[in-house]
């Protein structure tokens, strides 16, 4: 519950609800037809959309289509509902919200844990609750109301960002409950909770209307259950796992799809591996059964394709196949043909369903062979578009590759982990993300609408980062959890606001996006090479650990400022929302930091 609470609180503080990608107006007119009783197929034009009533270049490119799965409109419409019973007062409401955070967590420290409630016999905790006090008072002191009933007004920016806040903070508490599993250790499992979430895009995504939030959370959900029925074999957990595989490909059909091939293929094998075959023949059946369990979360996953497409296997996104057709064509059309301007919006209804869908899942995980190595080797290290490598981004994952071997040497010398079998699930749940995005390997290195980071594989930095910080721990031998998650929380409060300030003191590259781009990739890249190089030297020369762990310590931070940056910097290139939450926050961004001539990337 801490974490969560902290994790939403850190969430609202530094991010502000608005769009940083144009893919965003797909989803808040979804939001907002959903929310006004109408169709969710054709974009009705409070996006995206001249005033006129002409559909905008974006729009128009997407044939005017709202073509997205509904599960972020859906999961949006309770706060979307909150808001909306303060009016334009609602920012109020969240400013509440924010102060009540704190003293929740003071009261759950208090009465949970009293032995930290005090530091050096001082009670912290009441500080805390009249530290959140004064902050609620300093914030009505620089209120000012957003507009909610007017028109334009863009609530469902908001619904959608704070929706993506709370997912934030049920993917850390997730992040945790897999670490606990893995590690039996608190804090060392606060330890990799804080690494996996920054060395990662999360925090960025937390605070956007993209759906990449919703789809790491919910890889979050099957990667916790699924490791738990792994270490303790509970039947419920396997059938929560493939559930929310089911829930997994309801907010993106294509990683459901490979996670569930992939998952399966695992369970099967792990089954067989445990003597399944030679138990009776009831509890293997039921066993076996546990992946039917995906069938029952992708209930709504169906029928959203039936809503959208009348077939419950071909997905919503199949409107952008067909393009834009005239009232002329011929055919049964999906959903209703609308005017918006002067183009009437109608799709046809795509016929053998079955075949459609084979069809599609096959183009979607063929790859080209022929640029495969240089495709992943962009991806990874350096990418074409300038923008943030999945290393960059996430440096424990070079720390997941060279576990690999590691694991192996001790297999072959006997020395087998409980954990073994876990190490290996999270490869193969990183290897269906790469799977579900093989047909377009190609392009997601070059592409400049993949911003900042390679986006469609966020969903890797979770398993990816479980299995780096199983490797530090693997690589360090004993090391005292508290004083090392303790170490990272400062070094990441102290650096980041230093990577920061350095950064607009500097204007590394000539500054703007691609010269912030390139700062924090070099710094990273010589951390990355610097810690390597360390736990070379300490295995060869036995040099003192503290190096290693500082630098390591570093390595994990430097993401995290990066977030920082496109979070709390980049606030001022949204559209289509309003500024930052807290008006204290605000009114500090405005008085102490200049940005200006910026662009969203």
């Amino acid at each position: 519950m801490l974490i969560f609470l902290f994790a939403l609180f850190f969430a609202m503080t530094f991010s502000n609800p608005a769009l940083f990608l144009n893919d965003e107006w797909i989803t808040v007119n979804q939001l907002h037809q959903l929310g006004e009783g109408h169709q969710i197929i054709v974009n009705e034009g409070k996006y995206g959309t001249f005033l006129n009533g002409t559909p905008g270049p974006y729009m128009q490119s997407h044939h005017n289509l709202l073509g997205y799965t509904m599960m972020l409109p859906v999961l949006s419409l309770p706060a979307l509902w909150f808001f909306g019973l303060f009016g334009d007062q609602f920012r109020l409401a969240v400013i509440f919200l924010w102060s009540l955070l704190p003293i929740a967590m003071a009261v759950l420290v208090d009465v949970y844990r009293p032995q930290y409630a005090r530091w050096r016999g001082v009670r912290w905790t009441w500080l805390v609750v009249g530290a959140a006090f004064a902050g609620f008072l300093a914030n009505l002191v620089f209120y000012y109301p957003w507009p909610f009933t007017a028109p334009d007004a863009p609530v469902e920016a908001a619904a959608v960002v704070f929706t993506n806040h709370l997912l934030f903070a049920a993917l850390a508490v997730m992040a945790y409950l897999t670490c606990r599993i893995i590690f039996e250790d608190t804090w060392f499992s606060l330890f990799g909770t804080i690494a996996c979430v920054s060395c990662s895009s999360y925090i960025f995504w937390a605070s956007n209307a993209k759906d990449h939030m919703l789809v790491a959370a919910m890889t979050a959900a099957v990667i916790l259950f699924l490791v738990r029925y792994i270490r303790h074999g509970a039947l419920r957990d396997a059938a929560l796992g493939f559930a929310f595989i089911g829930l997994l490909a309801w907010a993106r059909p294509e990683v459901g799809l490979a996670v569930f091939i992939f998952a399966v293929l695992y369970f099967v094998g792990l089954q067989i591996s445990r003597g399944l075959l030679r138990r009776p023949v009831k509890e293997t059946v039921k066993v076996l059964c546990m992946p039917l369990a995906t069938l029952a979360g992708a209930i709504p996953l169906f029928i959203n394709n039936i809503c959208v497409t009348g077939n419950p296997l071909v997905p919503s996104f199949y409107v952008y196949q067909s393009g834009a057709w005239g009232a002329e064509s011929g055919g049964a059309f999906i959903g209703s043909t609308d005017t918006i301007g002067d183009v009437v919006q109608a799709v046809p209804a795509p016929s053998d369903g079955v075949s459609s869908f084979l069809s599609m899942v096959t183009t979607q995980f063929t790859s080209s062979w022929s640029t495969l190595p240089g495709d992943i080797f962009g991806i990874l290290f350096a990418p074409e578009s300038g923008n943030m490598s999945l290393v960059a981004v996430s440096p424990l994952i070079v720390l997941a590759v060279i576990l690999i071997p590691v694991l192996y040497l001790d297999y072959r010398k006997g020395e087998r982990s409980p954990n073994l079998p876990v190490m290996i699930f999270l490869f193969v749940a990183a290897c269906a993300i790469w799977v579900a995005y093989a047909r377009s390997l190609p392009m997601l290195s070059t592409s400049h609408g993949i911003v900042p980071d390679i986006r469609y594989l966020s969903p890797l930095y979770l398993p990816a980062g479980l299995l780096g910080v199983y490797g530090i721990r693997r690589l360090n031998g004993a090391i005292n959890s508290k004083r090392l998650m303790l170490s990272l929380t400062a070094v990441i409060a102290i650096s980041a606001p230093a990577l920061l300030l350095a950064m607009m003191l500097i204007q590394p590259y000539g500054g703007r996006y691609a010269g912030y781009t390139q700062f924090f990739t070099q710094i990273t890249s010589v951390l990355l090479a610097a810690t390597l190089i360390l736990i070379a030297a300490r295995e060869r020369f036995g040099i003192s650990q503290r190096w290693v762990t500082a630098a390591l310590l570093l390595l994990v931070a430097v993401p995290f400022g990066w977030q920082m940056m496109m979070v709390f910097l980049y606030s001022v290139a949204k559209f289509n929302g309003y500024p930052l939450w807290i008006p204290v926050v605000e009114t500090l961004y405005e008085h102490c930091i200049g940005v200006n001539g910026i662009t969203p990337p």
